[in-house]
């Protein structure tokens, strides 16, 4: 999308500064991995107005000063523990003043610098999901996460929705709040109500990092809630 097809209260003119694009991350002691995801986004080129704000659910090392040196609206939660990405995702949305939301993971790279003008290339009624892979140090591909062809989950790991949209399903589903599942629900409402235009050709690089050794037992109270809902659903 070019600057000058954007609405006249986006495109620049626009006296407060209004962003297009409202670019969402919740965080949580993840400083190194979020400062290689801030400087991928940043080294964007693109003349669409558009913000950064970062939710912290309660880190403890030094997120904030990765935060105040890529220039993101920073906001720091004392969540008293972890309690799943719902709530801090939805904070982030809610603060939001973007016409579209680019919702990301924090570990997820952008692979080119064209990312953000493409994503913002959205219709109304769909949804846009950019392929996402694991890599690993060298940034060399191995596992796909999600992809149009290869793996058509519709995860939100990189994509964009009008926030308008977003709210109209209700946001990420806040009873999620033990690891895993709240992004596969979320994708059971898009896909339900929206048309996905898979962007395999976009393309976010989740950096590998550690994972508790008890993830697999962690997630079961997700998964269970997970599919309860689905059954409502049906």
């Amino acid at each position: 999308m070019k600057k000058e097809d954007l609405p006249i209260e986006y495109n620049g003119s626009y006296p407060d500064g209004v962003p297009y694009i409202s670019i969402v991350i919740a965080t949580f002691n993840k400083a190194a991995i979020l400062d290689k995801t801030l400087t991928s986004i940043k080294a964007n080129v693109t003349d669409i107005p558009y913000d950064i704000i970062v939710i912290d659910d309660g880190s403890v090392d030094n997120t904030s000063d990765i935060c105040r040196k890529h220039a993101c609206l920073y906001v720091w939660v004392n969540g008293g523990g972890y309690r799943g990405p719902a709530v801090p995702r939805n904070m982030g949305c809610r603060i939001a003043r973007g016409e579209i939301l680019i919702t990301q993971s924090d570990d997820v790279l952008h692979e080119s610098t064209d990312t953000i003008n493409r994503l913002a290339d959205l219709e109304r009624g769909c949804v846009n999901l950019a392929a996402v892979w694991n890599v690993d140090t060298n940034l060399t591909k191995n596992t796909c996460y999600c992809h149009g062809e290869l793996h058509p989950t519709p995860h939100f790991f990189l994509g964009s929705i009008y926030r308008d949209d977003f709210w109209a399903i209700g946001g990420n589903d806040e009873d999620f709040t033990t690891p895993g599942y709240e992004d596969v629900y979320l994708g059971e409402l898009i896909k339900r109500k929206y048309k996905i235009n898979w962007c395999n050709d976009i393309v976010g690089l989740h950096q590998n990092h550690g994972r508790p050794r008890n993830l697999r037992n962690l997630v079961v109270p997700s998964r269970i809630l997970y599919e309860e809902k689905m059954k409502e659903l049906e």
